[in-house]
């Protein structure tokens, strides 16, 4: 890898804490997002749970039910639908799915995310005002430093541009700027397109354009970031066919959702010499969990310190949902970002002569 990614690499994870207080923070944090991925869960599942109870009306009486298309609400009042009689419901809702979008070319990220001339949307659809009623959304960010998740919310989405505009008036955005911003992009049935942007920092906007309001670390994490969690935890895995890219060289963006290591389930190995691949292979699942699991256990805070073969071989770690975590070698070690700091693993022995091999071929 080349002194920019490098460099590049270095940005985008954070400043390593003092060892002492790095994993009780890593465990309130890891506690508070599964305390609130956890609770939109359990919304979700009453969101879910709704239109069947709807459907199940005593014997004899008509049954209503809300109408199945999505409703467009706005600032204006509007009256309600008159309920109208439907056929005999049926007793098993169907549950959501979803499948994972990415891109023929190994650009990072969803395809929902780039415009027709192959760029990243960011704020180019902030229209103003969103409307309620969207099919689906989709978390993007920029085309460096962090990669959003590849399936769309379709679960609760409105719930989202209600949270959006809970937000109060925007009075401080005098947050650095950073590779941490993202857009959120509504898509509707109907064609439409909305988005708005922010930023997982504090002190920072949220606009969709029109609307300045105010953006923190709690509004991505406990309304964004939470959303998609609590999907993934109601629906487990991704319907559909999934091809990764096994991008080589690795490009080193980080994976904007946390990757946990017990939860790895393939990836595969890139091996440069002078910038040009030599080896790029798929791990066994088998491997993939080994790394995982000795990662997990003895993995330790640590800076970024540069090496004479940084870059030149890479293990790439992916869970079910597509999301990458890169470790990079740099001597007998690799480096990861964790979830507070750069993190350094060092493989036994064995292992190590194991993953020698690997990359040799």
């Amino acid at each position: 890898m080349n002194d920019n990614l490098h460099d590049l690499f270095k940005q985008s994870v954070p400043q390593a804490p003092a060892p002492n207080g790095w994993a009780a923070a890593a465990r309130r944090k890891r506690r508070s997002r599964q305390m609130v991925a956890g609770s939109l869960t359990a919304g979700v599942l009453i969101a879910l749970a709704v239109p069947l109870a709807l459907n199940l009306s005593s014997e004899g009486t008509p049954n209503l039910v809300a109408s199945p298309e999505p409703t467009v609400r706005s600032a204006a009042p509007i009256t309600s639908p008159e309920e109208t009689a439907q056929p005999a419901p049926s007793v098993t809702a169907q549950s959501p799915e979803v499948s994972l979008s990415t891109r023929a070319d190994a650009q990072p990220g969803a395809e929902a995310c780039y415009n027709e001339v192959d760029e990243p949307m960011g704020s180019s659809i902030n229209i103003g005002t969103i409307d309620t009623g969207a099919a689906r959304a989709w978390l993007c960010t920029s085309d460096y430093g962090t990669v959003g998740p590849l399936e769309p919310l379709v679960v609760d989405v409105d719930g989202l541009v209600e949270a959006l505009y809970s937000q109060p008036r925007l009075i401080e955005a005098d947050a650095p700027e950073t590779a941490q911003s993202y857009t959120v992009i509504f898509e509707y049935d109907d064609g439409r397109k909305a988005a708005f942007t922010g930023d997982i920092q504090d002190s920072t906007e949220l606009t969709d354009g029109e609307n300045q309001l105010q953006g923190s670390e709690a509004f991505f994490r406990d309304q964004v970031e939470a959303r998609w969690l609590a999907q993934r935890a109601l629906l487990g895995r991704p319907t559909g066919e999934y091809t990764p890219a096994q991008a080589c060289p690795v490009t080193f963006n980080q994976a904007l959702f946390p990757v946990e290591l017990d939860e790895v389930v393939g990836g595969y190995a890139c091996a440069l010499e002078a910038g040009e691949p030599t080896r790029n292979v798929e791990l066994r699942e088998s491997v993939a969990a080994q790394i995982g699991a000795e990662a997990l256990a003895n993995s330790v805070p640590t800076e970024a310190a540069g090496s004479d073969d940084a870059g030149q071989r890479t293990l790439v770690l992916r869970n079910v949902w597509g999301d990458e975590l890169r470790l990079e070698q740099r001597g007998d070690s690799y480096e990861f970002r964790g979830e507070t700091s750069l993190m350094r693993w060092t493989p036994s022995a064995e292992f190590a002569a194991e993953l020698d091999a690997l990359f040799a071929g």
